[in-house]
């Protein structure tokens, strides 16, 4: 199913052509908090690779039929937020990377992004589909406060009208867009989707290495949200025994409703081979007791047993009504339908997508 929205994974360009390889000092967090690491393997954390990659594409399209979007673009292949549970590590092995930490330690960034978005779109009308910007790496980690590729994106989108563009962020850097995120939910249909998990610090911090920390994605939500983009909250995963306790799904629903977030959609942990070799030595090693029932269960399917979204089911079902939000579990379509905290209304109709040939 991802495979088919994530066309350009291939590694026939790469491959092809030469790249240029930098290093840049990361001051990282220990990989695994409540272990003290080795002086050897905390010094290998601090390196990340960047890998200039060539690209003839960056919008693809999306064909399967249970995504809400139809189009996708990833500005980076890896992220250097690290979070443990990430299933696109498996995009690296494309590239013929193995080691589940390349995905965290080797970059590829893809520099030339917003003028192949523009040439792109000067051939390629896409109407009303909706465009997904980060639906494999986050589109705003750290390397994009050097390169610059998803505000170059922005501003090929801000000069286009009639569009249907949704992002999806951990970091509060998407502030910092607020400029061209303004003219771009002026003239189309934007929304911003930030992930997150828990707003328990120690335990995002073990789950999600270098991301931001949940206070300061609330933040930039409530700032997106004053400046009337409509925001939403990920909690995807959720992580069996882990982040699943009625009380902590009640912290986070609460807290994004106070932060004005319109809707909030959930799923349950998805766990690729790729994944589960970075994932499950990480739960032996700081979450014992629970790594047989992650063995027996993910040993099967890449999912968890369907009666362990069932059980989930009523919680949240309870949860999102008690503070506002529709019984809706994922995004679909037409989340528009749905508004709360009196969101200004969609785009009129008659906007329409504006040819690019000129620019």
């Amino acid at each position: 199913m991802f495979s088919r929205c994530f066309p350009d994974l291939g590694v026939s360009t790469l491959t092809k052509a030469k790249v240029q390889r930098r290093y840049f000092p990361m001051d990282a967090a220990p990989l695994l908090p409540l272990i003290t690491p080795t002086e050897r393997s905390a010094t290998q954390l601090r390196d990340v690779e960047f890998v200039d990659m060539p690209i003839k594409q960056i919008l693809n399209r999306c064909s399967s039929p249970r995504m809400p979007f139809r189009w996708t673009i990833n500005p980076y292949r890896g992220c250097e937020f690290g979070c443990v549970y990430c299933y696109a590590r498996y995009t690296h092995e494309f590239l013929e990377l193995r080691d589940p930490m390349d995905f965290e330690r080797r970059i590829f960034v893809k520099r030339m992004a917003g003028e192949v978005l523009k040439r792109t779109l000067s051939r390629t009308p896409i109407g009303a589909d909706q465009v997904a910007l980060g639906t494999a790496t986050d589109p705003y980690q750290p390397a994009e406060r050097k390169f610059g590729l998803t505000r170059s994106i922005l501003e090929v989108f801000a000069q286009v009208g009639g569009l249907n563009l949704s992002i999806t962020t951990k970091s509060s850097l998407i502030v910092r867009d607020l400029d061209l995120l303004r003219e771009i939910n002026r003239r189309s249909r934007l929304s911003v989707n930030f992930s997150l998990i828990t707003l328990n610090r120690r335990l995002q911090r073990v789950l999600e290495p270098r991301a931001p920390r949940p206070g300061l994605r609330l933040a930039a939500l409530e700032r997106l949200r004053t400046d009337g983009i409509r925001c939403n909250v990920l909690m995807m995963p959720m992580i069996p025994g882990i982040t699943d306790a009625p009380a902590a799904i009640e912290a986070v629903i609460r807290a994004a409703s106070h932060a004005g977030a319109s809707e909030l959609w959930w799923r349950t942990l998805f766990l690729k081979p790729a994944a589960a070799r970075r994932f499950l030595p990480f739960i032996n090693a700081n979450f014992p007791s629970e790594h047989k029932r992650y063995v027996e269960w993910y040993s099967k399917s890449a999912y968890p047993p369907p009666t362990y979204d069932a059980s989930l089911q009523p919680v949240f079902d309870r949860l999102k009504k008690k503070y506002g939000f529709s019984a809706s579990r994922e995004p679909d379509d037409g989340p528009e339908r749905h508004r709360r905290h009196d969101q200004p209304g969609a785009p009129s109709s008659e906007a329409s997508q504006l040819s690019l040939r000129m620019l």
